[in-house]
């Protein structure tokens, strides 16, 4: 049995019907959620993102396993009409769809559900460079579409995340290899994933591509290449994003952000 922490929340519209957990990425925090968490409030959702153990004011803990992270995000709440994941986040979201928790539909973006030792190490000098805090004219210069505010936010929570925590996630998950959870999902999800030709890819569009293909998946597991986008979509291409999660809402029945009426 996997003790789940308690972890700090950022929370949008308390009075929110339809229920929304946006899960980030590593080295980010719940902040970081800021355009889609107040699209979704403004139209009349409850929107939890919280800190991820060792991340914003999370605490710290030695157990850094997909287990544990998804137990602490299982520990947040159930029932959610929504769950969206990028990166790590999109990983937790894999093994959290795959488990009792109630979910009706999620969007994973470019999840990290495979990691071959190369793309190990590279994000592993990546995160480690990023923390205690990464320069903003850095961000700016690799990636000009991002919105100061995205800018700001990842420098923040950046200044709050530690070396340790990077290698203690890759090294509590190796092997990792997520590619067998889809099988058991019963969320309608869909999957996006970065441009390659952008160049910081994780999930592989064959291999998306790939998992929405399987006999079991049906029309319940769906994927598509963002074009233009990077490796963080919902910065790069933040309107394809909402417009994912507008399409599987709807699907299901909830009704999209831009639909506050629907029935849930």
């Amino acid at each position: 049995m996997v003790a789940a922490l308690r972890l700090q929340s950022h929370v949008w519209n308390t009075d929110g019907g339809r229920r929304a957990l946006l899960l980030h990425g590593l080295g980010s925090d719940g902040a970081t959620w800021w355009r889609l968490a107040s699209q979704l409030a403004e139209d009349g959702w409850l929107v939890i993102a919280p800190d991820l153990r060792g991340h914003g004011r999370s605490p710290m803990a030695e157990g850094f396993t997909l287990g544990h992270l998804a137990a602490d995000a299982a520990a947040v709440g159930d029932g959610w009409d929504l769950v969206v994941g990028h990166s790590l986040g999109g990983a937790i979201a894999a093994e959290l769809l795959a488990s009792d928790v109630e979910v009706a539909a999620a969007i994973l973006i470019d999840p990290v559900l495979t990691l071959v030792p190369e793309d190990r190490e590279a994000l592993r000098r990546s995160s480690r460079e990023q923390a205690g805090g990464v320069d903003p004219e850095a961000i700016r210069r690799d990636h000009p579409a991002w919105d100061e505010r995205d800018v700001w936010r990842k420098v923040l929570a950046t200044r709050l995340f530690t070396p340790d925590v990077a290698d203690a996630v890759l090294d509590q998950n190796d092997p990792w290899d997520l590619t067998d959870r889809p099988s058991r999902w019963h969320a309608r999800t869909h999957l996006l994933a970065a441009d390659p030709a952008v160049g910081d890819a994780y999930l592989d569009a064959a291999l998306a591509h790939h998992l929405a293909d399987q006999p079991t998946a049906g029309a319940r597991v769906t994927a598509e290449v963002v074009v233009g986008a990077g490796h963080s979509i919902q910065r790069d291409r933040p309107e394809a994003v909402l417009a994912a999660v507008r399409k599987v809402v709807a699907e299901v029945g909830v009704g999209g952000v831009d639909d506050p009426g629907a029935p849930t």
